[in-house]
């Protein structure tokens, strides 16, 4: 191929009258790209359970960042509920009081959800170890070896 056969781009076979360039703006405008593309997605929303932790909401951000990275919100929360209960279960007796009947109900549903939630790991862990035994007898031997050992020291 030469050059010639190459075609260049051209201008649209039809214009704006030079006359109207410039004071109108161009209709077909709204099909183009903006030359500013930036836009928040989701302004506001926490995904992932990011929480942001700056000035506004805490006297020393770094140090609650480097105990979050350590202990999760959820580990601190479970660690003082554990504690709760405890404490609940004997200054209860014979009284009843509705928060502790609400902290109570809450650590049964924690409670359910996690044991729904080892569940479902452990099933995924059956069809895994299903998966090996098929394909690879060697690593499902020694699998399933550690996993006998395990069940073993527990009874």
């Amino acid at each position: 191929m030469n050059n010639s056969e190459y075609q260049t781009s051209k201008s649209p076979m039809w214009d704006w009258p030079a006359w109207v360039k410039g004071s109108v703006p161009n209709p077909l405008d709204v099909f183009a790209a903006p030359q500013n593309l930036v836009q928040p997605i989701l302004p506001g929303w926490v995904l992932g359970g990011v929480v942001n932790v700056t000035n506004q909401n805490s006297s020393a951000p770094d140090t609650e960042r480097q105990i979050v990275a350590k202990e999760s919100y959820g580990r601190q929360l479970g660690r003082i509920m554990d504690a709760l209960v405890v404490l609940i279960a004997e200054q209860e007796k014979g009284r009843k009081v509705k928060a502790f009947d609400r902290l109570m109900k809450l650590d049964r549903e924690i409670n359910a959800i996690k044991r729904r939630a080892a569940t479902t790991r452990l099933d995924h862990v059956i069809t895994d170890l299903a998966t090996l035994k098929e394909n690879d007898r060697k690593e499902y031997d020694r699998v399933a070896a550690a996993f006998r050992k395990v069940l073993k020291e527990g009874s």
